[in-house]
């Protein structure tokens, strides 16, 4: 059975309209809420993923996101890549001593 996004609360239909009319909001935040607007308009999500040409997998996983986080569930959670071996003081230093000119 397809799976579709939980009926909006009037907020969350008046954000994810802002977000598609936003010109600077990011490219996957955008593609996401187009996601969530499709399946509440009754598409589904095969015809979403070859609208859009993502994978059915992953408009699942952002439908089923939204409808237990709701709009919070958008934003990507952090990944899994290499962490930082610095920490951001130490960072800060390095920049502030590349840009003092030298004696």
């Amino acid at each position: 059975m397809p799976e579709f996004v939980r009926p909006l609360s009037s907020e969350e239909d008046e954000a994810i309209h802002q977000l598609l009319r936003s010109r600077t909001v990011p490219a996957g935040y955008y593609v996401r809420a187009l996601i969530i607007h499709f399946s509440s308009r009754g598409e589904t999500p095969g015809a979403i993923a070859r609208r859009l040409e993502h994978k059915f997998d992953n408009v699942v996983k952002w439908i089923r996101r939204f409808n237990e986080e709701g709009l919070a569930g958008l934003n990507e959670r952090p990944g899994r890549g290499r962490k930082s071996k610095i920490q951001e003081s130490e960072a800060l230093a390095v920049v502030e001593t590349m840009l003092t000119p030298p004696p």
